[in-house]
């Protein structure tokens, strides 16, 4: 009889979770792994009935198995006659097929994610403690530019033995981080949206000159609208309300920290402004209207140029 193992979640934490069950099948002796491409449990089931009982080992992956709807009653009898190792590796985005959870023991296993820590200083000590099982030794430093620098876990912990390797056994430190986790083009996005949030002209004027060269005014503009978005929500908002609404937009606390520095510094009314002014700019550029880099360094300069009125 099939046996299947549920994969849920999303992203970069999604593959990695279905390559580490690829792996794990590996070394019970499934060496090839056939992609499916029916679109209902029927064709699956299918395909799992071809084969004998005395089949070598098979093994199956269902991408987007959320498409295939709620797992039929009665399907059991019939994957009866699948093979004993036959494996069937089912790809959720969200939640799992309802009833799948209802067939006997051995036959179904689920695989999620392990939650990681929300929170910056929780997430932290969680990364500490994977640096320590892989036996890399990191600066504190390092680690939080790291968890600043990238949400999703997997990712976290490829590029912590990404990090690894590239030391050599050292000490991994923050110029390892910024020489190697964000390319240059995202080194300048965080330069330049921290240095507005920070009001540092300096900074500002000189990014926009690197990006200007390089990058579509529409990515600046959503990340721009992104950041300073986030300050006008927590402007004048008391503890309570601002943590609830970090957790209601997921907000990173490295973002939410920079925000409530821009909050600082600039008046409500101009952090306001430049939000709307930002959402005009992006709905422009998408119907040919925009006003482009110009436009967009203009609303940036008028920000600016409130530091001195606060």
């Amino acid at each position: 009889m099939t046996h299947f193992i549920a994969v849920t979640g999303s992203g970069p934490s999604q593959r990695a979770l279905l390559a580490e069950c690829m792996k794990e099948l590996r070394g019970k002796g499934f060496e090839t792994f056939e992609r499916f491409s029916g679109e209902s449990w029927q064709d699956l089931f299918g395909v799992l009935n071809t084969g004998g009982l005395f089949e070598e080992k098979r093994a199956f992956v269902v991408e987007g198995a959320d498409q295939l709807g709620p797992f039929p009653e009665g399907a059991l009898d019939g994957l009866l006659r699948s093979g004993q190792s036959t494996v069937c590796l089912l790809v959720f985005e969200k939640d799992i097929a309802r009833g799948l959870k209802s067939l006997p023991e051995g036959s179904f296993s689920l695989r999620k994610p392990a939650k990681v820590p929300f929170w910056s200083r929780d997430r932290l000590q969680w990364l500490e403690r994977e640096a320590r099982e892989r036996r890399i030794k990191t600066s504190r430093e390092a680690l939080q530019l790291l968890v600043e620098w990238v949400e999703d876990p997997a990712e976290l912990t490829s590029e912590l033995e990404k990090l690894g390797r590239a030391s050599g056994g050292e000490q991994v430190g923050p110029e390892l981080v910024e020489s190697l986790v964000v390319d240059e083009g995202g080194k300048q996005m965080l330069a330049l949206l921290d240095g507005l949030c920070r009001g540092d002209t300096a900074s500002v004027l000189r990014v926009l000159s690197y990006l200007r060269r390089r990058e579509e005014p529409l990515k600046i503009i959503s990340a721009l609208h992104k950041r300073m978005r986030i300050a006008m929500y927590l402007y004048g908002a008391s503890q309570p309300l601002a943590q609830a609404v970090e957790s209601a937009l997921e907000i990173k606390p490295y973002q939410g920290r920079l925000a409530r520095k821009a909050v600082s510094i600039y008046p409500k009314t101009a952090i306001r402004d430049f939000v709307l002014a930002m959402a005009r700019e992006s709905a422009a550029g998408k119907s040919g209207l925009g006003r482009g880099w110009d436009g967009l360094e203009l609303e940036i300069l008028r920000l600016l140029s409130t530091l001195q009125n606060k």
